[in-house]
């Protein structure tokens, strides 16, 4: 029978336990993709400990995931941490941006057609995982691909 969690107090109230977790799951996912990660950064830890987790330790253990896998030195900095360093969209500067070429379907096109071709190449073509890190369905992912011919 497997113990309840019932009564376990939320991530937030348990600060003290979250650099352990951390440093547990980065090594779950070092060995999982084969990245020799040494640890974790003071200030990428730092911002680990002061996130308040509100999706608790499912939430921590899929930053980590994350975080190995965009990582490309040898221990987790705060640029690999999604909540320190949100995700922003291709070109948010508008001065990038020809005059004559300011279509919102075509850059939308274009900037999913990158971030699905980067997906399948951190995850060496697994699809499943390119989905989980475009935070699509399995399903929405290859239909996209078939789409854009990738």
């Amino acid at each position: 029978m497997k113990p309840s969690n019932a009564n376990l107090p939320p991530l937030r109230e348990r600060k003290g336990d979250i650099p352990t977790l951390a440093r547990h799951f980065l090594k779950i996912y070092s060995d999982k993709f084969g990245k020799p990660l040494k640890g974790i950064d003071k200030e990428a830890m730092d911002a680990i400990s002061s996130y308040q987790w509100p999706g608790n330790v499912r939430e921590l253990e899929n930053v980590m995931e994350r975080a190995v896998i965009l990582e490309d030195a040898d221990v987790i900095k705060t640029d690999s941490l999604p909540f320190v360093n949100p995700p922003s969209p291709m070109g948010t500067d508008l001065k990038s941006v020809p005059m004559g070429n300011i279509s919102i379907k075509k850059a939308e096109e274009t900037l999913e057609r990158e971030l699905i071709k980067k997906a399948l190449g951190m995850t060496n073509g697994n699809k499943t995982k390119a989905a989980e890190l475009l935070e699509i369905s399995h399903r929405a992912l290859l239909y996209k691909i078939k789409g854009y011919g990738l």
